[in-house]
């Protein structure tokens, strides 16, 4: 019998890659205010290792650009088990921010087979760049396997899970003025 983890896991994960390969918001379509080069950005696909589901097929394509709440993109994850049963979300994002070669994204589902739609996940993304053989060694992290409970904008756990293909570009240019928050007075 497997654990609630494996199980949380691949429920968690669950997405289709006929559904992530249909559904879609381009890279461009997460552009800057007035037309900038944005400061921020990550983009990328990836097949993950995440050792309670090491038998699975787990992808994540992640295109986000911009700067805190005023990031768009998309973050779409499939996930299949060796049985051929499995799922997928896409999510829009609400939030990057970034920092060397390791960024945050948040994300809101608008389509999915195994989340709510509305939930907000989380994900974080470190950039290891490539080896001389040119295998990437970035690491990924995501909400739904950790238990933080509710999700905040901006907030996602450590890169637990490895890359075993493909891999993600994390894009740092300084540190922009964040956005007015409302009702803090900041």
């Amino acid at each position: 019998m497997r654990t609630t983890a494996v199980r949380s896991g691949i429920t968690a994960v669950a997405l289709s890659l006929a559904t992530v390969a249909t559904i879609g918001t381009s890279a461009s379509a997460a552009s800057s205010p007035l037309g900038e080069e944005p400061k921020w950005r990550v983009s990328g696909t990836a097949k993950i290792y995440f050792e309670p589901a090491a038998a699975d097929d787990i992808t994540f394509t992640i295109a986000a650009r911009g700067v805190f709440t005023e990031a768009r993109g998309t973050v779409k994850v499939a996930h299949y088990s060796p049985d051929g049963n499995g799922g997928g979300f896409e999510a829009d994002v609400d939030c990057l921010v970034a920092g060397g070669p390791v960024a945050t994204v948040t994300a809101v589902i608008t389509t999915s087979t195994s989340f709510p739609v509305g939930e907000r996940i989380a994900v974080s993304v470190y950039d290891s760049g490539t080896d001389r053989s040119g295998r990437s060694h970035d690491r990924i992290g995501w909400s739904w396997s950790v238990p933080t409970g509710e999700v905040q904008p901006c907030m996602a756990p450590a890169t637990f899970g490895a890359v075993t293909g493909g891999g993600f570009t994390v894009v740092a240019k300084g540190w922009p003025k964040p956005p007015a928050q409302t009702g803090t007075g900041k």
